[in-house]
């Protein structure tokens, strides 16, 4: 019945699809292709030369592809669809632009081109980007553009032979990418620098933002890394998922999501002996994917750049392993000679030539052998030549005779070298002078009697040592403690200073003003003693400044005749237009009163200290040690007991002192010397038993004024520009509060916090200041580290940091400033006017 009611074909229209007869999976969709869906209607009423040359193109094993009419309608074969992807089955029979819309800014004007010249469009390679499997990705293609002439003579659409090529691009550059890294690797011997080379390469190749190497540092951590110091990144914890899919060697691709982070990620795997060595680490934003080509060119880089790291890593090693071997060989405390299998000398270390009194040149190619025989007899030679060969080690004691006919006594270990098939490849004898253990023993068999007394002897130099280390651990401790107490003292001189100064530019009469100002004088001497102290702790490094020795002196008269007690005399003749000296001002003071009470102790209850000073100009030859030029010449005399020859002589020496045990660490001279030779200037000292000591400090002079030491309080500061926001961190609250109003008066903007942490919540939370101005000493975090933290946030940030102790490393302090407490106004002014805006002229209050 199904048969009957059937519909009979039209003969006709079989006719008009004739020309489909043989296109494939295409031709069955053109057969059914919609006239009303398509611009060039049903095929049947296609032009006589559009079927004609369907039908020939249709079952070419060929990718042809053409575009017909004017809207550049897409016909093609059974072999191009695969090209397209999921753009077939909906891109037949439809406009091009409809379907090719991702690059029709490329294609359309090709198109054009040979539809308005009729000339021929061909290349090699040519890259199209394409989206064709859901993302779109850069294709090759050989192609061939043609234009297909109608009946009348006009052209009718352009014919497109094309051939995809990406496969082969891809491995073609992949291998020259390889290639490259081959030929430029092999120049390049430290792992850091192979390492640094390849992810750059890599990064360029595929446009990555990120590239590096994770690897698994337990295995990895070999001492010539630990030697260079590279910061190694650890592998990541993977999954146990994860974890099979990179030991099988198959790369894994993150990709990220709104619950994962916000990367994608290839993770190409290197494995080794069925561990993950390491893994090459691609990372793009959460919404790239990774194509094939750049996940074979990761897994292929992976592999050879490690092998190259690992291998430039193994060479590191051998190059330290072989300069440690080395360096053992050559500074070994014993002599140590190698031979050759002929019991030749061919290296010999400095220790071995200084043992046997011959030099390398001397003893290289000579026989040991012979070198034995000149101080042993045939004998016991004889026996060591029997040992030797039979590749057993032995040992022996032996008196030498050197060339230069002085005798030593060496012990000698002897090894032999055995190759792979234990024959004696070489020999290696280390050998070391006992000369001063025989001599010691002869000398202990010889004086056994005097036993007791030698060893007496040894325990009274052993307690003074003790004594005298006590001593240096007990002033060890003495400074730390005066430092500690001296910066507690900075931190309560500065808020008292500075309330002294802001209480009197408020008082309204001048009586008050005066206590305001001899209260500040007061407070300016205890700053001057702080620093003494500072000075006594060693607390602070040399700050040579131009210093009038006459005003110095005078003012350090008091201090020393306190030091010295009633009965002693001082007296002091400097000339008052003595030119000034360059030397640290507070050195200079600790030193003419380490000298001061040096003499106290040589002259007992009485006597007389003298402090005199002159001109002098040097040659050159007067002083040893000092060039020529203009120094002054301190001369500290005392009438004390005076100094032997040989107490004089070692009087400069550290911990050398001729007082009693808790009455000197002799480190004063030293102290003095060292200080004079630091500054550039020169010490000698001359004594006279009975008659007293004359020290003389040589002090270069200089040309510049001398700085003003107690400014005039009403004098105009540096103020800052408005507006200047100021972040203020102390966790001392009277310094914090008037250093806060001393800023406010300097007509800045501050913002006040008590530690690091609340100084860095309130940068989170948004505060720009202009200027961080900061104690140093805090609880959890220094102000030297929250500025280094802050300069990663802000790196123009200005930054001063105030504190107690003046010695402050270079690597502490950075690019920052510091400033010292206690201060003054001037100096905070100063200092914040040229942190914000150095060379500028500032407004003045």
């Amino acid at each position: 019945m199904d048969q009957l009611t059937k519909p009979a074909t039209d003969p006709a229209a079989t006719e008009r699809l004739g020309f489909l007869a043989n296109g494939g999976k295409i031709g069955e969709l053109l057969r059914s292709l919609d006239g009303n869906t398509s611009p060039l209607g049903a095929p049947s009423d296609w032009s006589p030369s559009l079927k004609t040359l369907m039908s020939t193109v249709l079952p070419v094993k060929a990718q042809i592809v053409l575009f017909w009419g004017p809207e550049y309608v897409a016909l093609y074969n059974d072999a191009y669809a695969p090209t397209i992807g999921n753009k077939h089955p909906r891109a037949l029979g439809r406009p091009a632009v409809e379907n090719w819309f991702e690059l029709w800014e490329d294609l359309e004007p090709l198109l054009r081109g040979v539809r308005e010249t009729g000339e021929t469009f061909a290349a090699k390679d040519r890259p199209f980007y394409i989206e064709r499997h859901g993302r779109g990705e850069a294709v090759y293609f050989d192609v061939s553009y043609s234009a297909v002439p109608e009946a009348d003579g006009s052209v009718g659409g352009i014919l497109c032979v094309v051939n995809e090529t990406t496969e082969r691009v891809q491995f073609e550059r992949r291998q020259a990418f390889l290639l490259e890294l081959g030929q430029a690797l092999p120049s390049i011997t430290e792992p850091d620098q192979v390492e640094a080379l390849v992810l750059r390469r890599l990064a360029e190749e595929l446009n990555a933002p990120r590239v590096f190497f994770a690897e698994n540092l337990d295995a990895n951590l070999s001492p010539a890394l630990q030697q260079s110091g590279a910061q190694a990144t650890p592998l990541q914890r993977y999954n146990a998922e994860q974890n099979a899919l990179l030991l099988a060697g198959r790369p894994l691709i993150e990709q990220g999501t709104e619950n994962s982070p916000a990367v994608a990620a290839l993770h190409a795997p290197v494995v080794r002996h069925g561990a993950l060595d390491a893994v090459l680490v691609i990372e793009h934003d959460s919404d790239y994917e990774f194509s094939d080509f750049e996940v074979q060119l990761a897994q292929e880089t992976a592999k050879l750049a490690w092998a190259w790291i690992t291998h430039a890593r193994a060479e590191v090693a051998l190059r330290l392993s072989s300069t440690q071997l080395s360096a053992m060989f050559d500074q070994a405390g014993a002599g140590i000679a190698v031979c050759d299998a002929g019991m030749n000398l061919v290296r010999v270390n400095d220790h071995y030539c200084e043992i046997v009194g011959r030099s390398r040149e001397q003893l290289i190619g000579q026989s040991l052998y012979e070198l034995a025989e000149s101080g042993e007899s045939a004998s016991v030679a004889s026996a060591c030549e029997y040992s030797l060969r039979n590749g057993r080690p032995f040992e022996n004691t032996r008196c030498h005779s050197r060339p230069d006919g002085s005798v030593v006594w060496v012990q000698n270990h002897v090894t032999p070298l055995l190759d792979d098939q234990q024959r004696v490849a070489g020999t290696i004898c280390v050998c070391v002078d006992i000369s001063e253990r025989v001599r010691a023993e002869v000398e202990l068999r010889e004086l056994n009697e005097s036993l007791e007394d030698r060893v007496a002897t040894m325990v009274a130099q052993r307690e003074a040592a003790v004594a005298q280390l006590h001593e240096a651990h007990k002033m060890e401790m003495v400074g730390q403690l005066t430092g500690g107490i001296a910066h507690d003292f900075n931190n309560l001189l500065t808020p008292i200073m500075s309330s002294l100064e802001l209480i009197r530019r408020r008082l309204p009469d001048e009586r008050c003003a005066k206590l305001a100002d001899g209260a500040l004088q007061a407070a300016d001497r205890a700053r001057i003693l702080v620093g003494r102290l500072l000075t006594f702790a060693r607390r602070q490094t040399l700050k040579p400044q131009p210093v009038a020795l006459c005003t110095l002196i005078r003012n350090m008269r008091d201090l020393i005749q306190r030091s010295l007690g009633p009965m002693i005399e001082v007296v002091i003749e400097i000339p008052e237009r003595m030119p000034t000296v360059f030397i640290d001002p507070h050195q200079l003071e600790l030193a003419v009163l380490n000298l001061a009470v040096n003499a106290r102790d040589a002259m007992g209850e009485s006597g007389r200290l003298r402090i005199v000073a002159e001109l002098n100009e040097l040659t050159g030859n007067d002083c040893p040690g000092l060039g020529a030029g203009q120094y002054a010449r301190l001369v500290v005399s005392d009438s004390g007991c005076g100094m032997d020859d040989e107490t004089l002589r070692r009087c400069a020496e550290p911990f050398y002192s001729t007082k009693g045990v808790g009455k000197g660490t002799g480190l004063g001279l030293s102290m003095v010397q060292g200080l004079l030779v630091q500054s550039g200037g020169g010490f000698a000292i001359d004594s006279t038993p009975g008659k007293g000591t004359r020290v003389s400090l040589w002090l270069p002079t200089t040309d510049a004024p001398v700085a003003c030491e107690n400014p005039e309080f009403d004098e105009e500061v540096p103020r800052a520009p408005r507006p200047t926001h100021i972040l203020l961190v102390d966790d001392e609250t009277l310094v914090r509060d008037t250093t806060s109003l001393q800023l406010h008066e300097l007509g800045y903007e501050v913002t006040e916090v008590d530690c690091a942490a609340a100084a860095l919540k309130l940068i989170d939370e948004g505060l720009r200041p202009d200027a961080l101005v900061t104690d140093h000493i805090m609880e959890n975090k220094t102000g030297a580290q929250l500025a280094q933290e802050l300069r990663q946030r802000m790196p123009d940030l200005p930054v001063l940091i105030i504190t107690g102790y003046a010695n402050l490393t270079p690597s502490q302090i950075s690019s920052f400033e510091v400033l010292a407490k206690p201060f003054r106004r001037r100096d905070l002014a100063d200092r914040l006017a040229q942190l914000l805006s150095p060379g500028a002229p500032t407004d003045s209050v």
